[in-house]
């Protein structure tokens, strides 16, 4: 293993504010993670610093990336990025490769209330020689692309059903999770991380392959489904089946609830009083769902055969 000091000379970037630039052509790398920290294109003022070899941008909030010349990186204060210029001359694949570790074992030690700094990172221990050819064999960790299967055409009604003919709606049974002891079972919330799963706590696990609405946050009526044993917060609502749904049907259902989100938001929240009345377009046949429509319009999407595996009623991958 090396430091980072003896792989790389460390510079602090020095720059001014991003909306002060007019457009141009060089990037301008911030913190964040989209697009590896590149907010736009610019055109560098005087005294700002523009790389201009192939380094590793280091930021306190999101990590590490590769970057080409030129660039530039947003300086500043605290906030302000390091960029990692290599000591002897480096592949911009093992320079990913170097990135990709910082951002697996050290990334997690900076963050807004503990910033980045310069003596911070030279003592950080990285890979001391990686092979010049080093290689990411990226299709290794994703799902398979299948050429999606052609879609049969189809004909069907579809008819507003209200929610309480299909489901049992019930609040959750916990309202501050640090009243709750550490524990094994998954506690549901109104967040969008982690399909909603808020903590892991010492409480019985009621719930099995439900979907949860949430009552609170940005995005009120957000639907999730949930294969493993589970429990819940009292901002989200349990739907339990009135009689047995086939898989598909409760992913299509989820979909079309997640569709009429914007009826509802952080100022007009969807309490329980109102979600049994709170009508869905679903199929509909012969007096009931059309469960084989939703099955085929599920099922024939793409990824579908990656999805079912994540939703196959186990607690496997908990």
């Amino acid at each position: 293993m090396a430091t980072i000091a003896s792989l790389f000379k460390l510079h602090r970037s020095r720059s001014v504010a991003y909306d002060d630039h007019a457009p141009g052509l060089v990037p301008f790398i911030s913190n964040g993670e989209h697009d590896a920290g590149v907010l736009g294109y610019v055109e560098p003022l005087p005294g700002e610093t523009v790389f201009d070899f192939v380094g590793v941008v280091v930021s306190a909030l999101s990590g590490a990336a590769v970057h080409a010349p030129p660039y530039i990186a947003r300086g500043g204060a605290g906030s302000g990025l390091v960029v990692l210029e290599p000591r002897e001359k480096m592949s911009p694949q093992q320079l990913a490769y170097l990135a990709a570790y910082f951002n697996r074992t050290a990334k997690w030690r900076f963050h807004w209330y503990r910033q980045l700094t310069t003596d911070r990172l030279l003592p950080i221990e990285m890979p001391a020689a990686i092979p010049p050819g080093v290689r990411f064999p990226v299709e290794k960790v994703l799902p398979p692309q299948l050429a999606p299967a052609k879609r049969p055409s189809w004909r069907g009604t579809f008819a507003p059903v209200a929610l309480d003919t299909i489901f049992h709606l019930k609040s959750g049974d916990h309202h501050v999770l640090g009243d709750l002891l550490p524990g094994k079972t998954p506690v549901v919330s109104c967040g969008d991380g982690d399909n909603g799963i808020a903590g892991f706590h010492d409480v019985p696990a009621p719930y099995q392959g439900s979907l949860t609405i949430a009552f609170n946050g940005m995005n009120t009526l957000t639907t999730k489904y949930h294969p493993y044993r589970f429990a819940a917060k009292d901002d989200v609502a349990i739907c339990t089946p009135r009689k047995p749904l086939r898989l598909t049907s409760l992913l299509f259902v989820q979909v079309m609830l997640n569709r009429e989100r914007w009826r509802y938001s952080y100022y007009r929240k969807c309490y329980m009083n109102k979600l049994p009345r709170f009508e869905v377009p679903l199929p509909f046949k012969n007096g009931g769902l059309d469960e084989d429509l939703m099955e085929m319009l599920v099922t024939t999407a793409p990824y579908w055969d990656y999805l079912k595996t994540w939703t196959s009623g186990t607690d496997a991958f908990l």
